[in-house]
C-alpha cells in the first residue's frame, strides 16, 4: 500500500466511520455476551455462545476491512487507526483516536503515540481520484435533490436570451445545468466532469432530455477545463466552484471568449456544513461569501466585469437552502 496525502486520510476515515461504528458497538456486545458466559456471569439479553462466535467473527471482518484500505488498526480498546503519510519528508503516521471529531493528528513513526503533534492547517491537494471517488459514490441519488435543478435554472437565466454558439458545463454532475442550458438553443454544449459515475448518469438521461443530442459528455478534469482559450461563449457551474477553488474562475476568464458570460453558484459561508468526506477536498484558495458583496468581489477579483449576484433561498425539508448566485461577463 502506498502513502496517503492528508486529504486522502480524511477521505478514507469518512469512508470507514460506519465500520468504526459497528465495531464499537460489536465491541460492547461481544465484552457483555463474553462476561454473562463466565461462572456465575449476568444472564444477557444478547444471546449466549453463538452470538459471541458470530460478533467475534464479524469483529475479524471488520478490522480486516479496515488494513485492506492501507490503513493500520493499532489499538483495538480504544480504537486507534493509523494512516503512513509523509510530511516535509519525514515518514509520519495520521492518527485518529477513538472519540477524534477528524483525523487532526499525527506522530513521527520512530516517536509512536507518544509523540503525537497537532496537524499542520496546510495540507496537500487531494487526488483528482479521490474526489471523483466521493461523487461516484452520491451520483446514483443526486438527482432526487430538486435544490440542483432550481439552481441551475437560476444560472441559465442569467446568461440573457441570445443564444450561445458553445456553453461550457463545468462539474456538470448529472448534467442539470448542461440541460438546462437546452433552452437557449445553443449551438452545442460541452458538459465535464471527473466522475464517471456522474457522467454515466448524464448520459442515460440525454437519451429523453437531450434527443438532438447537442450536449457532448467528457469525464475530464475541472482546471484547466478541455477548451482552447477563447473557446466558449458562456461557461455555467452550479454548486461545484467551492470544490474547484479559485484557479477555476481564472480558467473560464482564460476559455471565454470576449463578452462571455459566465454563471456559478456558491454556498454561504455560515451555512455551509459538508460531511468530513466531502470537507477534505475544499480548496483553501477560495473563501467562501457570507454576502453578497463578498460573492461579486470574487468574481472582480478573477478579472470579470458586469456582476450581479442574487440570493437564491429555497424551502424544503422544514429548512431553508440558500447559495448566491453570480453572473458576470469576460471583459
Amino acid at each position: 500500500m502506498g502513502l496517503f496525502t492528508v486529504p486522502e486520510a480524511r477521505a478514507e476515515l469518512a469512508r470507514l466511520r460506519p465500520v468504526l461504528d459497528e465495531l464499537v458497538r460489536l465491541r460492547a456486545d461481544a465484552a457483555e455476551l463474553a462476561a454473562s458466559l463466565r461462572p456465575g456471569g449476568r444472564e444477557t439479553s444478547l444471546g449466549g455462545m453463538p452470538e459471541w462466535k458470530a460478533a467475534q467473527a464479524r469483529l475479524d471482518d471488520l478490522m480486516t476491512t479496515v488494513q485492506r484500505t492501507g490503513a493500520e488498526l493499532k489499538g483495538f480498546a480504544p480504537l486507534l487507526v493509523d494512516f503512513p503519510a509523509e510530511l516535509d519528508g519525514v515518514d509520519v503516521l495520521l492518527c485518529w483516536l477513538e472519540g477524534d471529531p477528524e483525523l487532526c493528528w499525527y506522530h513521527r513513526v520512530d516517536l509512536g503515540f507518544a509523540g503525537r503533534r497537532r496537524l499542520p492547517d496546510r495540507v496537500s491537494v487531494v487526488s483528482e481520484e479521490i474526489a471523483a471517488g466521493l461523487f461516484d459514490g452520491i451520483a446514483a441519488h443526486y438527482d432526487e435533490d430538486t435544490f440542483h435543478g432550481l439552481v441551475a435554472d437560476a444560472l441559465v437565466d442569467g446568461l440573457g436570451s441570445t443564444a450561445p454558439e458553445r456553453v461550457l458545463d463545468v462539474a456538470t454532475g448529472t448534467g442539470v445545468a448542461a440541460f438546462a442550458a437546452l433552452r437557449l438553443e445553443p449551438g452545442e454544449v460541452l458538459a465535464i466532469d471527473i466522475s464517471p459515475g456522474m457522467i454515466a448518469r448524464a448520459e442515460a438521461k440525454a437519451a429523453t432530455d437531450d434527443p438532438g443530442k447537442r450536449i457532448t459528455w467528457q469525464v475530464a478534469s475541472a482546471v484547466p477545463s478541455p477548451v482552447e482559450d477563447e473557446g466558449a461563449d458562456a461557461v455555467l457551474c452550479a454548486s461545484s466552484l467551492h470544490f474547484l477553488g479559485a484557479a477555476a474562475l481564472r480558467d473560464w476568464l482564460r476559455a471565454l471568449r470576449p463578452g462571455g458570460r459566465v454563471g456559478f453558484s456558491l454556498p454561504i459561508a455560515s451555512a455551509f456544513r459538508p460531511s468530513e468526506a466531502f470537507a477534505a477536498i475544499v480548496p483553501a484558495d477560495l473563501k467562501l461569501p457570507e454576502t453578497e458583496d463578498d460573492a461579486a468581489e470574487l468574481a472582480s477579483e478573477a478579472g470579470f466585469t458586469e456582476v450581479t449576484v442574487k440570493r437564491l433561498d429555497v424551502e424544503s425539508d422544514d429548512r431553508v437552502r440558500s447559495v448566491f448566485v453570480v453572473h458576470a461577463t469576460r471583459p
